[in-house]
């Protein structure tokens, strides 16, 4: 009870003076941001230092703000590879104030302003933890069509087949239990039942950036942010958009005759995907579907996934924010599970069978309200429903005598949150809410089940000066699945950002993250490929603690540096056990860990940005203390590196992914897949070249690329070969660019 009296006391401090600020006198500025030689810049975001306003620049790049506190100001401009601009602002009460703004292209500028890290709109150098973020053109330059794919790009994320790993804080259970949170937009979108990751639940053509925050993060976010955030955030047109791609391609032949299956020609794959959308007046809106097709490289490994999505705003003012937005998804897969043997392996064993394929379909709608009450106050609503379900097929399989063999399951979570944004004065910054999700489950797998979890939270981004940032969060959450006990949990987060000179940011950080069991990881009870689960409904909320100290750089000859010592510490992971006295798998808390490494980022954009290079490299020292050795499914390095080269209208680019030798897998899989122990370090080189067809009067570009270049073989999990040398042409038409 005394943790729930701390937590709510937090968060009612932050609303404790609004109403003595509602009485002051406003105004208003306005203006225009524009590139040198008067282009208006699109989508450029303008904020006002110590307050919660803040706007984006429509398709003529002027952008209006109301409210706005009678006195001296700070505006802040900002946007993706420019240099950021203040600019000081005197607003009279009852009065429209101008400011405009030029800026100048920096091709190595890092996404000034961050959401997800305090959730709220934040500067880089006030972000006291480590963050990546990746853009809508590093995402359309790889023709990426899902967020695995994109993350495989994003330094100290590794994923070991579906599952995210950020810094080692993930290992390996197939679909059970994510340590990380993925947010779309904000909202959780983790699963009901299995609390996995559903990838083609993201519709990747709309996304304009994607920033992964490092660390525990349970303090803001709750449960499943034990390792970090993943927030997908889509694009808002500001004007007339329309984008249309087509692709296709194929695998080519597999590094040894003997893997070759499928006999003589190809394998082949395709998509497109179309995007539509306007805004005009106080209304803004898109649509956006498409479908993908796969042979696959592997045997019984072919899918089809199409997604459409909807969304619109109503922005009558600049006070008042209604948005609606609609995502569905299906694919149609095959269900590979293993390779026969190293000889031949990408077919199934002898006795898989190949008729089995498994359908599945997400659905999630979110209703968001945003009111600016005040120059220092403002409150988000939101209401969101997530709907996944997963069913078996089979031509020959006899599912009434082997239940167990059919997997099944509808989840829906039902999810609410206030929050508020309050700035008492240029130094405070306070956020505050309440987030409460309701799940039903109906399974033949897990059960029919259901789990409740309601939270409060609050924390306060305080500038102690003008160079240094102190913040501080807590937050309270309250958990129960089912018929198991209830689970309370107080999540504290410390951090300090101090800008010790121009271009120099050294932050440290230090928080507290816990993940509740999910509802499969309880009850599971199926079997198949030779395996079998059985139910654990007594397992504990794994628990972690996460230090970090990291500095930011600016270096000559436009390079930028960016480095982190962290120690991440863990309790009561769950993992899954085999119990000798019946063969059949069950999911415990036996692991306690620490995790410590470093990370080094840098980033360069020689030659006017005409050649932009990026690499990360990531130590990790994953020590399994119960056991006395390394984590199972961690490896010690991860390197990434990429370079893009504009000549003209044309690219040529280059990305390259090296993952050191995972030293412990579940060595028990022995008995079941065969040459299970075949792992081997990652090195895997993409390339691209690309072409913009604009000036010659033609708003398209064509990309080609080839993916896993020098057919190297390799494995992400036992006894799965990751994909072979893959060749893509991709068409990209679009009239109004975004």
């Amino acid at each position: 009870m005394r943790n729930v009296v701390v937590a709510v006391t937090l968060l009612l401090l932050t609303a404790t003076a609004v109403p003595a600020v509602l009485r002051a006198q406003t105004g208003g500025i306005e203006g225009r941001v524009t590139e040198a030689g008067g282009k208006p810049l699109v989508g450029a975001t303008v904020r006002i230092t110590g307050t919660v306003l803040g706007a984006v620049t429509d398709a003529d790049g002027r952008y209006r703000l109301r409210k706005v506190k009678a006195g001296l100001h700070v505006v802040h401009f900002s946007m993706m590879g420019y240099e950021k601009k203040e600019v000081l602002v005197r607003v009279g009460a009852d009065s429209v104030a101008t400011a405009d703004a030029v800026l100048s292209q920096k091709p190595i500028e890092t996404n000034e302003v961050i959401v997800t890290a305090g959730k709220h709109a934040q500067s880089y150098e006030e972000v006291p933890v480590s963050v990546s973020v990746s853009t809508a053109r590093e995402i359309r330059d790889r023709a990426i069509t899902s967020i695995d794919q994109a993350l495989r790009n994003v330094p100290g994320v590794n994923l070991t087949e579906s599952q995210v790993n950020i810094r080692g804080s993930s290992g390996y259970a197939r679909a059970l239990g994510s340590r990380v949170l993925l947010l779309l937009d904000g909202v959780p979108l983790l699963a009901g039942d299995a609390n996995e990751i559903k990838y083609d639940a993201v519709p990747m053509f709309l996304v304009d950036r994607i920033e992964v925050v490092k660390g525990a993060a349970s303090a803001l976010y709750g449960s499943s942010a034990l390792g970090g955030v993943i927030n997908v955030i889509t694009h808002v047109p500001t004007g007339p958009l329309a984008d249309v791609r087509t692709y296709g391609g194929c695998y080519g032949k597999p590094r040894y005759d003997q893997w070759v299956w499928w006999g003589g020609g190809p394998r082949w794959f395709g998509g497109m995907d179309a995007v539509l959308g306007n805004a005009s007046g106080a209304f803004a809106w898109t649509l956006a579907a498409g479908a993908r097709t796969n042979e696959g490289y592997r045997q019984n490994d072919d899918f089809f996934k199409w997604n459409a999505s909807a969304s619109g705003q109503y922005r009558p003012d600049g006070d008042r924010n209604l948005s609606v937005s609609l995502h569905i998804a299906s694919d149609d897969r095959g269900n590979w599970l293993y390779w026969r043997n190293l000889e031949h392996a990408l077919e199934q064993p002898e006795d898989a069978d190949l008729s089995e394929q498994i359908h599945s379909t997400k659905a999630q709608g979110t209703a968001r309200y945003r009111r600016v009450v005040s120059p220092v106050f403002a409150y988000t609503a939101r209401a969101s429903v997530y709907r996944t379900a997963f069913d078996t097929h089979s031509d020959t399989a006899d599912y009434t005598t082997h239940p167990a063999d059919r997997t099944q399951s509808t989840a829906v979570v039902y999810g609410a949150e206030w929050q508020g944004t309050f700035a008492p004065t240029e130094r405070h910054m306070l956020v505050g809410g309440i987030d409460a999700s309701y799940t039903t489950v109906a399974s033949t797998t897990f059960g029919d089940r259901s789990g409740v979890s309601c939270a409060v939270y609050g924390q306060e981004d305080f500038r102690v000066h003008e160079r240094l940032s102190l913040s501080l969060g807590l937050r309270f959450d309250w958990t129960k699945v089912d018929t198991t006990r209830s689970d309370n949990r107080l999540n504290p987060r410390l951090g300090l950002a101090w800008k010790a000179a121009e271009g120099t940011v050294i932050r440290a950080s230090y928080g507290t993250g816990f993940r509740a069991p999910s509802v499969a990881e309880r009850f599971a009870a199926a079997s198949g490929a030779g395996l079998s689960t059985k139910p654990n409904p007594n397992l504990l909320s794994e628990r972690s603690t996460s230090y970090e100290i990291g500095v930011k750089q600016d270096l000559l000859w436009a390079v930028s540096l960016d480095a982190a010592v962290f120690r991440n510490e863990y309790t009561n992971l769950v993992e899954p056990l085999l119990d000798p006295a019946d063969g059949r798998i069950t999911f415990a808390n036996i692991t306690r860990a620490r995790i410590q490494g470093v990370e080094i980022c840098l980033r360069a954009a020689p030659a006017d940005g005409c050649c932009v290079l990026a690499a990360g490299y990531t130590y990790m020292d994953p020590q399994d203390l119960t056991r006395g050795t390394i984590m199972k499914y961690r490896s010690r390095h991860l390197f990434t590196a990429s370079g893009d080269l504009r000549i003209i209208d044309g690219s040529i680019g280059a990305d390259f992914r090296y993952v050191g030798k995972m030293e412990e897998i579940d060595r028990e899989l022995g008995l079941v897949v065969r040459n299970a122990d075949q792992r081997v370090p990652v090195y895997v080189t993409d390339l691209r070249v690309g072409w913009d067809f604009s000036r010659l009067g033609i708003p398209a570009g064509a990309t080609f690329i080839v993916n896993n270049v020098f057919q190297y073989a390799y494995t992400e999990i036992v006894g799965n070969l990751s994909p072979i040398r893959h060749f893509l042409f991709v068409l990209e038409v679009r009239p109004f660019d975004r």
